[in-house]
């Protein structure tokens, strides 16, 4: 199972997060490459995969792993994936996450949004000049919560950031993506989707005005025709921020 994937310099090479490793990925051949990092056994490896993740504005990848039992507090690891020296080193721990998931950074490049789906949250901390968050002196991220959403919204889950510096959250099992302002935390709009199960956003197109969101299986009766597709939607007077981030190989 892929849990994401990442951007390198070399625009063949993509990176791909997958249960235990992280590896290259040759886009034109494609075939999957020798793993670059492996998770160490003492870190959780049972019922455990790599999630969300992205690069950031100075080449580190930040990838979140999750429980497969998250709904019921098994909680989830944040790192910092250096796939040139195979190391992790950890951000946020079991005691600190429940379901790491989307990410985005700010326009100054000094602030990364992060939404723990567990906790309903989306939160900011800040960082330093690669876009990695800076840990205090004993050691922990000190971050600050944002947005709580009700639960009767949906599930927060993938997350973007347009030109404006508004957050824009996939709403998983609220059918919608929801736009925060991240000053205030206010839902400034709320867009519905034709699903019940969107997962992650980002802004692509040539004019980067189009949200491009990934949706999840449905089953049973009621369950979207479109679940499982990629939908397309604009929003008027909306678009993202130009650059996607590449990771440091």
């Amino acid at each position: 199972m892929v849990g994401t994937i990442a951007l390198t310099a070399d625009t063949n090479t993509i990176l791909a997060a997958m249960q235990r490793t992280i590896v290259p990925v040759d886009v034109l051949a494609k075939t999957f490459g020798a793993p670059l990092l492996t998770v160490p056994e003492d870190h959780g490896v049972e019922s455990m995969r790599f999630n969300d993740g992205k690069g950031s504005p100075g080449g580190a990848f930040i990838v979140g792993r999750m429980h497969s039992s998250w709904r019921n507090g098994e909680p989830g690891r944040l790192y910092r994936a250096d796939v040139k020296t195979g190391k992790l080193e950890a951000l946020l721990g079991p005691n600190d996450v429940g379901l790491p998931n989307g990410m985005a950074w700010d326009t100054a490049r000094r602030k990364m949004y992060f939404v723990d789906t567990y906790a309903g949250t989306v939160s900011a901390y800040e960082t330093d000049e690669a876009g990695v968050p800076v840990k205090d002196a004993d050691g922990r991220l000190q971050g600050r919560c944002l947005v709580k959403v009700p639960k009767e919204d949906g599930i927060p889950d993938g997350m973007t950031i347009d030109r404006e510096g508004n957050l824009w959250v996939a709403l998983a099992e609220g059918s919608a993506l929801g736009c925060y302002d991240p000053s205030t935390g206010e839902l400034k709009r709320k867009v519905q989707l034709p699903v019940k199960k969107p997962l992650a956003c980002t802004f692509g197109g040539p004019s980067l005005d189009q949200l491009f969101v990934t949706t999840r299986i449905e089953k049973g009766e009621g369950a979207s025709e479109h679940w499982g597709s990629i939908l397309s939607v604009k929003v008027p007077g909306v678009s993202g921020v130009a650059g996607a981030y590449t990771v440091e190989t």
